[in-house]
């Protein structure tokens, strides 16, 4: 019994000793399973563990693959690594307590997610190995961001990001970090291609086509004489800018480039008109006062406002000039004044009816002859004197009438001319007018009472 007890003090001797030998020894080592990073460090003291730490990473290789296939091979050594490990060594050590070394023996003491912080290689000299390699970014195509573009044929709209190929030198260096870490022999810098920086499905982008949709949807209708001439989606989107503040504005310059086009279009002023003559058959009629156009500057300025608002619109234009609102189907209408100069004959038709038909004498052919065109009776005077310089004779003249009834700017009108001996005929060749339309004084009240304001005049 005695026996026993003394070989179980002697053991426990013999233990006590190993175990405090222990201590001794690993009061200034590594415990055992210690590792840094994929570097074993077990058993070594504190200046050893950072040579072999220091030796082992300037010595590791990684193999550089793109899409798989090798590229290149290079040692942290090679990429001028510098190993600043020291301090976090120092920091791992003393925090190991050597009265607890023997149960290191059973599990595994690592240390990762440490390099990435102690661990840089040399930019210049990362991105000279990657050039030497074929990864020179100058050479490979940058990534794309989304952005927002426009086309006459499309409006706005979303170009997607796109994928490049040029590599992120910092990421490489955090890859290759971390693949040291973690005992990797390769890494694959497709993970390190740089990224748009803008999505297609980013909110500000998002954001953007929401708003230009919803102002390019907004219908708006133009009504002119007998036309509906929608706007179109594609025109509004011509039209559309953005703000300081992403806000959408309207260019009223290319809206009135717009309205100008309709106008060319639709509008009659200055426009040479067919027209279907009592004597003559069909006749070719110069422009004259009478026409309407779209006033482009008003209007562009009205459609502006019109899709800023986001209504729906069914509108007529801003016109000016005369004959846009005479019934039929261009600005003439079925009232209006006729005077044929070939056959010396003025008509006057009312609502589609002749009302009356007379004998004239317009201007002395060769010298003052009447401007044919499309006019309109802006004034009715009674008792007034024509004042002007006869064209043949050159002198002043001042000619007392009944009835005025101008038509033009230069002073051509219908009066009656009680000097005329006669009407009508070839008369006006030799003693016509000054350009006026001489009607007999006896017809002319007639004139008066049935011709209006606004009542066009055709001269051919």
């Amino acid at each position: 019994m005695k026996k026993t007890i003394g070989i179980i003090l002697g053991l426990l001797i013999i233990i006590g000793i190993g175990y405090g030998a222990g201590i001794g020894y690993y009061a200034d080592r590594f415990q055992a399973n210690t590792k840094f990073g994929s570097v074993d460090i077990s058993n070594l003291k504190l200046d050893q563990a950072q040579k072999k730490l220091e030796d082992e990473l300037n010595k590791k290789t990684l193999s550089v693959k793109e899409q798989g296939q090798e590229i290149g091979k290079f040692s942290v050594g090679e990429l001028k690594g510098k190993i600043e490990t020291k301090g976090v060594l120092k920091e791992k050590y003393l925090s190991q307590d050597p009265r607890f070394w023997l149960l290191a023996y059973f599990k595994t003491t690592k240390y990762d997610q440490v390099l990435s912080q102690h661990v840089q290689f040399d930019g210049e000299a990362l991105s000279k190995a990657l050039t030497s390699i074929g990864l020179d970014n100058q050479k490979r195509h940058p990534a794309q961001d989304a952005k927002i573009d426009y086309a006459d044929e499309r409006g706005y709209f979303v170009t997607p990001e796109k994928a490049g190929n040029q590599v992120d030198l910092a990421k490489v260096q955090t890859m290759m970090i971390d693949g040291i870490q973690k005992g990797q022999n390769e890494i694959d810098i497709k993970e390190a291609y740089k990224t748009p920086k803008i999505l297609s499905t980013d909110k500000k982008i998002t954001q953007f086509m929401k708003q230009i949709d919803q102002a390019s949807q907004v219908k708006l209708t133009l009504k002119i004489k007998d036309k509906k001439i929608p706007i179109a989606k594609t025109d509004v989107m011509k039209w559309m800018s953005f703000d300081a503040n992403n806000q959408i504005v309207f260019d009223q310059g290319k809206i009135q480039e717009f309205v100008k086009g309709l106008n060319d279009q639709y509008a009659t002023f200055n426009k040479t008109r067919t027209f279907n003559s009592t004597l003559s058959g069909q006749v070719q009629v110069q422009p004259g006062t009478l026409g309407w156009s779209i006033d482009s500057e008003t209007e562009a300025a009205q459609i502006a406002q019109d899709l800023k608002a986001g209504k729906e619109v069914t509108r007529e234009p801003a016109i000016v000039g005369t004959g846009y609102n005479n019934s039929g189907t261009d600005d003439i209408g079925n009232t209006y004044v006729e005077v044929d100069i070939a056959h010396q004959t003025m008509f006057i038709y009312i609502d589609g009816k002749k009302q009356l038909e007379t004998p004239v004498v317009t201007g002395l052919k060769g010298v003052s002859e009447t401007v044919p065109g499309a006019y309109a009776i802006w004034g009715k005077e009674r008792n007034a004197t024509l004042r002007g310089v006869n064209g043949l004779t050159g002198k002043k003249y001042a000619s007392p009438v009944a009835y005025w009834m101008p038509f033009d700017q230069i002073g051509q009108g219908l009066h009656d001319a009680g000097w005329q001996p006669t009407f009508g005929g070839d008369f006006y060749l030799t003693n016509g007018s000054n350009g006026c339309v001489n009607i007999s004084p006896a017809v002319m009240p007639q004139v008066f009472d049935l011709v209006q304001e606004g009542t066009p005049v055709i001269i051919f």
